[in-house]
């Protein structure tokens, strides 16, 4: 059997009319990155980074797609002298960080330094949409930040520079024994024979202090590739709280009339798509990288932007969130469960409930305690360690359960503890790069749980089945439903464990 293409134009609903060479070549592009998943799956995340800012309109759009991907274990995120005065910048961050529920990310604070700011205009419209008003936080200094986050992390490290190399050259110049722990820079600037542009200008003896080092460099740049004019619509319509941000900043400015060009955002798209882009070298420490031939960047960051999507798994392709394989209690509210705390807790909570045997109270709560983790550390499965205080007796222990399969710190990786020598209580100590933070249920949410479990035992007396059926009624809809991972937590960083030897 022949099957015969004719390449006519066709129409879309949004009555625009393409030829089918681009739909082809579209659906193309997206089969492949597809497979390139699947063959590549993993729990780890890709990448280990930190995050040097100058607060520009592309450095907002460059850390939200950070920000969005699973790939990138965020160690830090500094400010530099440039577009915005480092202290300003770290304010924005910050509420960056905050509002995306990665507050567990650590901000620092660059030196003033002689910036011209000359597009701190263009900045701060795209900022104050955002943020009308400014928290005043106090931040530990760039370097000093740089040097714990590098040093911290077991493996080697990638920083990203979205500004002038002002902060990175001073790292390395106070810490060169931390040199081999820097996989590479990755900085944005154009090149003619030799670094150009506003990032360089800024500190033209940084790009040389860092070759000098021999710290590897890569600068990527590109010839003005615009963003579609529909980028912002579609970003609009997305459930994503990074892609509502994008479209929130730049809707009613300047840059919503397909005045959007790609800048320090190829940086992500570089390491997320390498295939993409073409590397030359220029010298024995410099690359320079750019875009090769057709791109379709607005199809792969909204892609990006959609972070709550089925990923493949290790035998499922994803857990299902309709029909018949859904028992009728958690069918009757499955849309209302995604809707209100995404795809990812649903997949969480389902799969501990799995190895759990039976819907509990404290094994809900324990998954939702465990994305949640990850989510405040912007940290890939696997990443942390776990010392638990819920003991080993039911049903408190039940939230043990949870924890292991929403962080990925399991007794077979031997990454979780359980420490039973004080008070027990539904709460656990995370260990990530040395630091020590307590993530603890808040008090008067173990009092409502104390005091439902009790009156069912009075009800329906313990381990009847009424009572393993109200238990589960109560853990759906009062606890899974009911309750947001961001409202049932305390978080206290206990210990920063850095070293001030290297």
């Amino acid at each position: 059997m022949m099957v015969i293409f004719t390449f006519l134009p066709i129409k879309t609903r949004f009555d625009k009319t393409y030829d089918m060479r681009n739909i082809l070549c579209i659906f193309t592009l997206l089969l492949f990155i597809s497979i390139s998943f699947q063959v590549n799956a993993h729990k780890r995340a890709k990448y280990n980074i930190v995050i040097d800012t100058d607060g520009g309109v592309d450095d907002f759009r460059a850390l939200t797609y950070f920000m969005s991907s699973r790939e990138f274990n965020i160690n830090a995120i500094t400010t530099v002298d440039g577009v915005l005065p480092p202290d300003l910048s770290a304010q924005y961050i910050q509420q960056l960080c905050d509002l995306y529920h990665h507050e567990g990310i650590l901000v620092g604070e660059g030196k003033n330094g002689k910036a011209s700011k000359q597009y701190q205009s263009h900045a701060m419209p795209v900022w104050e949409n955002l943020f009308g008003d400014i928290e005043l936080f106090s931040f530990d200094e760039s370097v000093k930040l740089i040097q714990e986050a590098v040093n911290g992390e077991s493996k080697r490290t990638i920083i990203i520079a979205l500004g002038p190399l002002t902060n990175i050259s001073d790292f390395v110049e106070l810490y060169p024994s931390l040199k081999p722990k820097i996989e590479t820079v990755l900085w944005y600037s154009d090149y003619d024979k030799k670094p150009v542009g506003y990032n360089y200008e800024q500190d033209k003896k940084a790009y040389s202090r860092l070759v000098k080092a021999q710290i590897p460099v890569k600068m990527i740049s590109s010839d003005n590739i615009a963003y579609g004019k529909d980028f912002l619509e579609i970003c609009s319509k997305m459930k994503s709280v990074y892609a509502n941000s994008i479209y929130k900043a730049f809707d009613n400015t300047g840059f919503a009339e397909g005045e959007m060009y790609y800048w320090d955002e190829l940086i992500p798209l570089y390491l997320l798509y390498p295939s993409m882009f073409v590397e030359e070298s220029v010298g024995e420490y410099s690359k320079i990288i750019k875009p090769g031939g057709q791109n379709l960047f607005d199809i792969l960051i909204t892609g990006v932007l959609n972070f709550d999507k089925p990923d493949q798994g290790v035998v499922f392709n994803e857990v299902p969130t309709f029909g018949f394989m859904l028992r009728n209690d958690v069918l009757n509210v499955v849309d209302s469960l995604v809707a209100k705390h995404g795809y990812a807790e649903f997949k969480i909570a389902a799969l501990t409930s799995e190895i759990h045997s039976h819907m509990g109270i404290y094994s809900i709560l324990g998954a939702k305690t465990g994305l949640r983790i990850m989510e405040y550390l912007h940290a890939g499965l696997d990443e942390i360690e776990l010392v638990s205080y819920a003991g080993f007796d039911p049903p408190l222990s039940c939230f043990n359960d949870g924890l292991q399969v929403g962080t990925g710190s399991t007794i077979g990786y031997g990454t979780i503890s359980v420490d039973t020598l004080g008070n027990l209580s539904p709460s656990v100590l995370v260990r990530y790069n040395q630091r020590e933070i307590l993530f603890s249920i808040k008090p008067e949410v173990v009092k409502e749980i104390e005091s439902d479990i009790s009156q069912l035992i009075k009800s329906y007396c313990l381990l009847s089945d009424m009572y393993w059926l109200k238990l589960r009624e109560i853990a759906i809809y009062k606890y899974w439903l009911g309750m947001s991972r961001y409202d049932i937590l305390e978080v206290e960083e206990k210990n920063c464990l850095m070293s001030d030897d290297q």
